[in-house]
């Protein structure tokens, strides 16, 4: 009972952080993280909320999934009503709670000091309690997983994916690029490295949640 609830709120905890430093990332006007690029483009071009585009990006990525791996595992099955979630608990932060922009450039790189970290503590405890994956966290994977890569390898690259189809989305329907600057290259270069630390840093913790790891 103890690791259940140990590995439940892990991920809970994990969630909302994640949430809340991706949000945050789009308050920076530096430029929002890589894999937020798409949803943050269409929801200022399409005029709708960053979660509803955040979820109908993620219902993509869990289709895709099951176009590489050739099947319907129950993780990806439960990747649908979690990108719901997801999507609800973002426009909850960036309407009622983070809702406000940076006012010049050293509030902008405050709040980049901030987010990037939030985001990929978040990140690591989602990923290491090993429940449900977020969608991109699955889609990376399944990416790798298809071209042989490891996971490291394969973030970078659909990072690079993502940028490139946020611009040209940005391009083609609003005649220019949206939500891309120094900020996103910041974060593609550090969130990664963050989380190995993080996942260093917890591991007693992690080995506690996750015993049959041990």
């Amino acid at each position: 009972m103890n690791f259940t609830l140990r590995r439940g709120s892990t991920f809970c905890v994990g969630l909302l952080i994640l949430c809340f430093g991706v949000v945050l990332n789009t308050k920076t006007g530096l430029g929002v993280a890589p894999i937020n690029t798409v949803p943050y483009t269409v929801s200022e071009v399409e005029k709708i909320s960053l979660g509803t585009a955040t979820m109908l990006l993620y219902f993509l990525f869990a289709g895709a999934q099951c176009l590489l791996r050739h099947s319907l595992g129950w993780k990806i099955i439960l990747q649908v009503p979690m990108s719901v979630l997801i999507g609800r608990i973002v426009d909850l932060f960036d309407d009622h709670i983070l809702n406000f922009q940076a006012q010049g450039l050293l509030d902008g790189v405050f709040l980049l000091c901030c987010a990037i970290p939030l985001t990929a503590l978040g990140t690591t405890l989602v990923v290491q309690t090993d429940l449900i994956p977020a969608a991109p966290d699955g889609m990376v994977r399944a990416f790798g997983d298809a071209l042989g890569w490891d996971f490291g390898q394969a973030k970078y690259t659909f990072d690079l994916i993502m940028i490139a189809l946020s611009i040209g989305y940005g391009m083609l329907r609003a005649g220019h690029i949206v939500g891309i600057g120094v900020g996103t290259v910041v974060a593609a270069l550090l969130t990664g490295r963050l989380c190995r630390l993080f996942s260093h840093l917890l591991s007693p913790w992690f080995a506690r949640c996750l015993p049959e790891k041990e």
